[in-house]
């Protein structure tokens, strides 16, 4: 079989990026979409809007009023200093979106350019492309949250690749970037480690271990005030490392105490079902290198590290890609009919785990409904200035983290920062998120609480409206 030409070489990387921009504009929409529909949380898009606020107002050691803790603190992810330099520039929710966004739709041109460079067939180039774009889990992670650990898919694709080269400065940049977005990023580079050793190259793999490890013990120590996330979610199997590690050996079917073999099955099969037909033997390193994350997420007492929409496969994902891409070579010499059945297998498998898993629906049962109350929502809130202080719902929060002092009634004590200078809650009539279903207000428990909250702003003589049918507003005189 001839190796990919020159033209071929460049005409696919012009289509994937191409491609790789429409993907980031859908991505963008989608997660926008939902935004501006109330289907983000505090936890944690709120969170890194006012971690982002603070450090590009200076406020890097500031408390944060949300978290409890500084910026820096939760997981120590230096990529939040530049971050909070964009924000500062354009300073909106959307802007941490768009910079996820763009990470994320990037993947195409990145894998076809990675793929290219190894002489990988159009047809297969193609195959990979459709498994990135109709991932589940790149749609999903996408949508309704940001981590600074998702922007850096692309360079840990990138040093994964690099991993077996001779050059250094390339493999190195990606490594420390991707270390930089939090402490648990060590994982990625213990993955990586395994996969230099799995490649044969053992100086570069030893490297790779000895500086992320020295990374997760400098990172763990200066974001001890966010807590011992490790004990919270692996607590279930002892109350210190040592005691963790003999009960999983010893009785490791204890794991399924908090993790049933049917909800390992699902979440395996939604991360891998789309690259599945691509993976050949030559992608067994990279399995390797996935598997900290992988049996990390699968004995976690945390539900959440075995749902497709959140950030905790972002290393396993990246692994994937670059399996595909080592195993396209070894397919690249079959026939050309052999090819195409595998660009068409690529294609109805992502097509069955994207409409299996991405949630469509939600749009429709979830955002929709709540169409007619952000559209007061916006028209309310563009008159609260960033130098007001705000207690609000999770909610609406999201919305407003971008200042100083913002309090969600349902998850962090307020009272320390009462009273506020606006207080925002939705009608009685209006919807609210609870446990994932949408309730009339007056009907839930924190619908009574806002009405308590609200009596407690009008004794302190806040001008107290309910300024259209769906927001009820207080502010200082």
């Amino acid at each position: 079989m001839s190796s990919l030409s020159k033209d071929e070489g460049l005409s696919i990387k012009r289509a994937a990026l191409i491609l790789s921009i429409a993907y980031g504009s859908v991505l963008f929409a989608s997660a926008a979409f939902q935004h501006y529909l109330f289907g983000t949380q505090v936890w944690d898009i709120g969170l890194f809007e006012q971690f982002s606020w603070l450090i590009g107002e200076g406020q890097v050691f500031t408390v944060s009023s949300l978290r409890n803790i500084a910026p820096l603190q939760d997981h120590f992810s230096l990529l939040l200093l530049p971050i909070g330099f964009i924000y500062k520039l354009l300073p909106s929710t959307y802007t941490l979106i768009g910079l996820q966004s763009i990470a994320l739709g990037s993947l195409p041109a990145v894998a076809s350019h990675l793929a290219v460079s190894r002489r990988v067939k159009t047809t297969l180039i193609w195959a990979l492309i459709c498994a990135i774009v109709l991932s589940p889990y790149s749609f999903l992670v996408n949508r309704g949250d940001f981590h600074p650990d998702v922007l850096t898919v692309p360079l840990m694709v990138v040093a994964i690749f690099e991993a077996t080269k001779g050059r250094k400065f390339r493999y190195y940049f990606c490594l420390l970037i991707t270390l930089f977005a939090k402490n648990a990023q060590a994982l990625f580079g213990i993955g990586l480690c395994l996969y230099c050793f799995a490649r044969g190259k053992y100086a570069r793999g030893l490297i790779t271990f000895v500086v992320s490890l020295f990374w997760w013990f400098l990172a763990t120590h200066f974001s001890s005030a966010g807590g011992d996330h490790v004990a919270i979610r692996l607590g279930y199997l002892g109350g210190t490392k040592t005691e963790m590690l003999t009960t999983l050996l010893s009785r490791p079917w204890i794991v399924f105490s908090v993790a049933s073999p049917s909800d390992i099955l699902l979440y395996t099969l939604g991360l891998l079902l789309p690259f599945l037909a691509l993976l050949r033997k030559p992608a067994l390193a990279c399995l390797l290198g996935a598997a900290p994350v992988y049996f990390t997420n699968i004995i976690s007492g945390s539900g959440i590290h075995r749902e497709l929409n959140h950030h905790y496969s972002v290393v396993i994902l990246a692994f994937l890609i670059a399996g595909c891409i080592d195993s396209l070579p070894l397919i690249s010499v079959k026939a050309r009919r052999v090819q195409k059945n595998l660009l068409v297998i690529t294609l109805i498998f992502s097509l069955a785990a994207f409409l299996g898993y991405s949630r469509i629906m939600y749009y429709q049962t979830r955002y929709l409904p709540r169409l007619s109350e952000a559209r007061a929502f916006q028209s309310v809130v563009s008159d609260i200035d960033s130098r007001e202080s705000v207690l609000t719902t999770a909610s609406y929060a999201v919305h407003l983290a971008g200042r100083e002092h913002i309090s969600q009634i349902e998850k962090n004590s307020y009272e320390q920062y009462w009273p506020f200078d606006v207080v925002i809650f939705p009608s009685e009539n209006a919807l609210i998120n609870v446990g994932g279903k949408l309730k009339v207000v007056k009907k839930t428990e924190i619908g009574i609480q806002m009405n308590q909250i609200l009596k407690e702003a009008e004794l302190l003589e806040m001008n107290c409206s309910q300024p259209n049918d769906y927001i009820r507003l207080c502010r200082r005189g």
